[in-house]
């Protein structure tokens, strides 16, 4: 594959993105200036991306197209541990009323794989897919307090110490605590999800606004949470056990 076809590439899944940030449909003018491309690049790009039902165009404007949903599942069941998580996802969201998130890791990055809301109006502005905070939400948190010294090195930047120093508590008590770290008024606790292996994988938290999540329940949540953590993980232990054996 030349340079020219790897230019190409980039140059897609660039407009992409940035289509699928805006979450609306969006002239040639606009993207162009997103991503910093002349328009008759951009144009040449979308007529591909429309061939192949990557991108839709909408009377002149463009939507991310049907074949971006294949993508999004077949990455979630890739991950594995997406459909074994969703019952307790439920669960925890139906016993804390809160809103409910599931993360993965892939090699330095941390991502949002599951969102579950809450019932009350003020709820999170976090998306699918989206890109989420490895050093200040409290599921980041939880994942690096489990994280060996091979792990730490697959990140872009080294841990803030204020962080690290965190470690020993999460470890002790089983659940990691973003008060207002992420986002000022919101509070969440979150927990790692292991592999087979014991290695960290994801993560799974509850967030809610500070005056619906008082520093009271903090340990409540925390427990909860940690509990769905497990869970899952022996659930990851015992499907991966199974497949290797049959």
């Amino acid at each position: 594959m030349g340079n020219g076809t790897i230019r190409v590439l980039s140059r897609a899944f660039s407009i992409m993105t940035y289509i699928a940030r805006e979450k609306r449909p969006l002239g040639v003018t606009e993207i162009a200036s997103a991503v910093s491309l002349p328009k008759a690049t951009v144009y040449r790009i979308l007529d591909s991306l429309e061939a192949e039902r990557a991108v839709m165009n909408r009377g002149g404007e463009y939507e991310l197209g049907p074949v971006t949903l294949l993508l999004a599942d077949g990455y979630r069941r890739q991950v594995g541990f997406s459909e074994v998580a969703r019952p307790h996802l439920l669960s925890l969201r139906n016993e804390t009323k809160e809103t409910v998130h599931l993360f993965v890791y892939e090699k330095g990055e941390f991502y949002y794989l599951d969102k579950i809301e809450s019932p009350f109006q003020v709820r999170m502005h976090s998306r699918i897919g989206g890109r989420a905070s490895i050093f200040r939400l409290s599921a980041g948190k939880a994942l690096l307090a489990r994280f060996s010294a091979e792990d730490l090195k697959e990140l872009h930047e080294p841990v803030p110490p204020e962080v690290v120093r965190e470690f020993p508590d999460i470890l002790a008590r089983g659940y990691a605590v973003d008060d207002e770290q992420n986002e000022q008024g919101l509070r969440c606790v979150g927990a790692a999800i292991l592999d087979a292996g014991g290695h960290p994988r994801g993560a799974v938290s509850v967030s809610a606004p500070v005056y619906r999540f008082p520093t009271e329940l903090v340990d409540r949540y925390g427990k909860l949470v940690s509990g769905v953590a497990e869970a899952v993980t022996r659930e990851i232990g015992s499907f991966e056990k199974c497949v290797c054996s049959s």
